[in-house]
């Protein structure tokens, strides 16, 4: 068994990652959880005897998973039998592609289709409905076991919808594609139909790891249930998140109880915790403790655990002077806090609410860099297969990613096998050096890609415009980052198109974070800026569970930051001549806290 340095483990995260029995580990924040989870992962790999086995991680977003492998690896630990992912990708990986012939709609092949061409089709079929009028943004559906169910509230709008949906879909069949809820849904109908599925995989998989469990849909918690019960507990299953940030309830996320877990599972599960914050001083701790849904200890207990904290609440400005008021608190920790820009973060409930602020901050402070996925040049479709090349090419060779350029290529060469095309003779170390070898001699960064791609795949003597996966994708890609450029353009910011500001999307955080607060979930920052903490927003009008999803908001908001958090309400925002002349009030949680701020 490998020798792992457990000298950096606290007594509670040794504990969890010795227990030999199935485990749901609630962690707080700033537990070091990731690198709990990534402990465990390196110590059930170890335990390997056999090459037909794996271990499985299912992480909430690709970052997330990309960041645990290079940890696991950081270790010294083969990560040969290590499959890492989100549930999506597992659902594709291990079941919808080698099992996809037992279901009649998909025996013939598909694939997934992506986000901007979803969006384009909802789009116009949208058109010829005026009464009442709908949009893509009213076309939500969430996969269930038993059917896909639309997610607007309005159900006036339903019957439209309903016809909306069906030819969607009709589309989807004709062209062979899925899209991400169907991947959910036709993996369940799978395991629900052939046991022998949910039984040859629970034979592979020594341990299922789950990480931030709060946010996994019910449909999910079945897929994974169907596999673990299969081997009747044998399959080792380690569950891990926090209840207190459940915030994709209205994306169907939410945290099942332990109970229900085990009847679910068919086995139980020990409950275990982690209750010391090595982020946050005690002050700030103390402060978003009283945001907590689910009761369990938080300590703090990090180096930042006297830190001095600056914890402010701004209820008086106004929206016209919301640029100035961020800007002020931005120099305040920058001059008399040292911090670092990088270690900054403005954050705010949507991304509506993100994107003119962050323009004018940018062009009121030239000197400042501002890091956010709203003002990239492109969208972050990780699921287009040049999105993926690009990530590639956009990167600088260096000593320090090199491990994680390889692996990127990897994926790729994956997806181009898939496609049925022969990458026998082409290695991920030839993929990247032929990469590392092209120049392009282009300042505009689309035309800069389009001449890039050619040249890359000509060399590979790969002719990708025969295949009509690889011919979508691209339509899409530069269709989508044209209409992104010229929004972005037509707002104000200069130099969107140039290839340095296309480069700046996959470098190390350089500047200023600016986010939602679901956006920066799991990351940590020495100063949070929160604004438009308002009723109606948190909690969304709309949210059937507004009061606990407000509070949950305000709690991963607040717990982001290390030493100093500002929160703002802002007025005239979105004011009602009659019902609310002055704007919204702020979100009843902030103004029933009865906290003693600092000015």
């Amino acid at each position: 068994m490998l020798s792992l340095n457990m000298d950096v483990l606290n007594e509670d995260q040794k504990k969890s990652i010795y227990e030999e029995n199935s485990v749901l580990l609630i962690a707080c924040p700033g537990s070091g959880k990731t690198r709990t989870l990534t402990y465990k992962i390196a110590y059930e790999l170890s335990k390997i005897e056999s090459n037909k086995q794996f271990v499985i991680a299912i992480t909430y977003t690709n970052s997330a998973a990309e960041e645990i492998k290079e940890r696991v690896e950081i270790l010294g630990v083969d990560t040969a039998q290590l499959w890492i992912g989100t549930i999506h990708s597992f659902c594709l990986h291990w079941i919808l592609r080698p099992y996809h012939l037992y279901m009649d709609n998909l025996k013939y092949g598909f694939t997934v289709i992506n986000s901007y061409d979803t969006e384009k089709i909802l789009t116009e079929l949208c058109k010829a409905y005026k009464n009442p009028r709908i949009s893509y943004w009213d076309c939500g559906v969430i996969a269930k076991p038993d059917n896909i169910y639309l997610t607007c509230i309005d159900k006036n709008k339903h019957p439209s919808l309903k016809k909306v949906m069906k030819d969607y879909y009709g589309i989807l069949e004709n062209n062979k594609q899925i899209d991400f809820e169907q991947i959910l849904k036709y993996s369940w109908d799978l395991l629900d139909g052939n046991l022998i599925i949910s039984k040859s995989l629970s034979k592979i998989f020594s341990t299922i790891l789950i990480d931030e469990y709060q946010d996994t849909k019910e449909i999910q918690y079945y897929i994974i249930s169907r596999i673990l019960k299969a081997n009747n507990g044998n399959t080792k299953t380690f569950i891990v998140g926090d209840p207190n940030q459940s915030i994709y309830n209205s994306l169907g996320g939410f945290p099942m109880s332990k109970l229900e877990l085990e009847n679910l599972l068919g086995f139980n599960l020990v409950s275990l915790s982690l209750e010391k914050n090595y982020r946050s001083s005690d002050k700030i701790v103390k402060y978003f403790d009283y945001f907590k849904t689910s009761q369990n200890s938080i300590v703090a207990s990090g180096e930042n655990k006297h830190f001095s904290s600056l914890i402010s609440y701004n209820k008086s400005v106004g929206i016209n002077n919301l640029v100035d008021e961020i800007s002020r608190l931005i120099f305040i920790n920058i001059n008399n806090y040292n911090i670092s820009p990088s270690e900054i973060c403005i954050v705010a409930p949507h991304w509506v609410h993100i994107g003119a602020i962050t323009r004018k901050l940018i062009i009121k402070h030239p000197n400042l860099s501002f890091d956010g996925p709203g003002m990239a040049p492109f969208s972050r479709d990780i699921d287009n297969f040049w999105f993926k090349v690009s990530k590639i090419i956009l990167t600088e060779p260096s000593p320090d990613i090199y491990v994680r350029r390889l692996r990127w290529t990897g994926e790729i060469l994956k997806d181009l096998e898939l496609l049925g095309v022969n990458t026998i003779d082409i290695s991920n170390k030839d993929f990247l050096r032929v990469c590392n070898s092209i120049e392009i001699h282009e300042d505009n960064g689309l035309t800069y890609l389009n001449e890039f791609f050619s040249e890359l795949f000509n060399r590979l003597n790969i002719d990708w415009s025969i295949i009509p996966s690889l011919k979508n994708h691209h339509t899409s890609f530069f269709e989508s980052s044209y209409q992104r450029i010229e929004r972005l353009s037509s707002e104000g910011l200069t130099g969107v198109e140039t290839l340095e500001n296309f480069k700046k999307v996959f470098k190390q955080k350089g500047g200023i974070t600016v986010s939602t607060i679901h956006g920066v979930k799991g990351e940590e920052y020495d100063a949070v800026i929160g604004f438009a903490l308002l009723d109606g927003i948190v909690p969304h009008f709309s949210d059937q569970q507004g009061d606990s999803n407000a509070k949950k908001l305000l709690y991963v908001l607040a717990s982001r930051a290390r030493k100093n958090l500002h929160l703002i309400s802002e007025k005239m925002r979105d004011p009602h001549p009659y019902h609310a002349p002055y704007g919204k009030k702020p979100t009843y949680h902030l103004e029933n806290y009865a906290y003693v701020y600092d000015n």
